[in-house]
């Protein structure tokens, strides 16, 4: 049971669309700069709705984020706000809570941190690229394939996990990799700001081993290769 209709949503219809012991739900605000308490309102009563209606027997798997983490961003509203539906659907019973870093697919949103850089750099517009900034990307299709494999292989249940690379990416290594993938070249200002946070990966090591999934140095340039060939 797939809810939703994004980049996660249309991926996990690939992979579980026969599968109805569990309830994906990846439905929700897909700005993470969004202020606007409409629109968490409509997001919190969509999520209710379907607490309400999806039988406790069910496993309801809620996708937040890794932001949570971030200094930078966990007081903002988007992730207060994601913090809070993460507590209703606890509440339940019988969930998982899959925090994810920025995932990388094919999806016309133009949110997404690799999407916006990509625009730029395809269009040849000007920048700014924080010198000391880092991102965690995924690619959606291992996302999913760690996020079956708990839930097949290990019966992971009533617990928040994080699904992400071990590692961090630079700013300026993800630009680089788009300019090698795409042929263009980013025009940009540098600007001396910028951090990172870690994002404890331990709790999916051993379902990392038994996907075959390999986060090696080239990782994100095969990931962006994929995307945006």
């Amino acid at each position: 049971m797939i809810v939703g209709s994004g980049l996660i949503a249309t991926t996990f219809a690939r992979h579980a669309a026969d599968d109805e012991s569990v309830c994906f739900y990846a439905a929700g605000v897909s700005n993470s700069s969004c202020g606007d308490a409409r629109e968490f309102e409509r997001d919190r009563l969509r999520l209710e709705r379907h607490l309400a209606d999806v039988a406790a027997d069910i496993l309801f798997v809620y996708f937040s984020t890794c932001s949570v983490e971030d200094p930078w961003s966990k007081s903002s509203a988007y992730v207060r706000h994601k913090l809070a539906l993460e507590d209703l659907v606890r509440q339940r019973g019988n969930y998982l809570v899959f925090r994810l870093p920025q995932v990388a697919g094919r999806t016309p949103n133009p949110h997404t941190i690799l999407n916006y850089l990509h625009a730029r750099i395809t269009r040849s517009e000007r920048f700014d690229l924080w010198r000391q900034a880092a991102r965690n990307i995924v690619d959606v299709h291992d996302v999913a394939r760690i996020a079956m494999d708990l839930i097949e292989n290990e019966g992971a249940r009533n617990e928040t996990i994080n699904i992400a690379s071990p590692r961090n990416s630079s700013l300026p290594d993800i630009v680089a990799a788009l300019e090698s993938t795409t042929g263009h070249r980013a025009i940009y200002d540098v600007v001396d700001k910028g951090g990172e946070y870690a994002i404890d990966t331990s709790r999916i090591a051993a379902s990392i081993h038994r996907c075959g999934i390999v986060f090696d140095d080239a990782y994100l340039a095969r990931t962006i290769a994929k995307f945006y060939d």
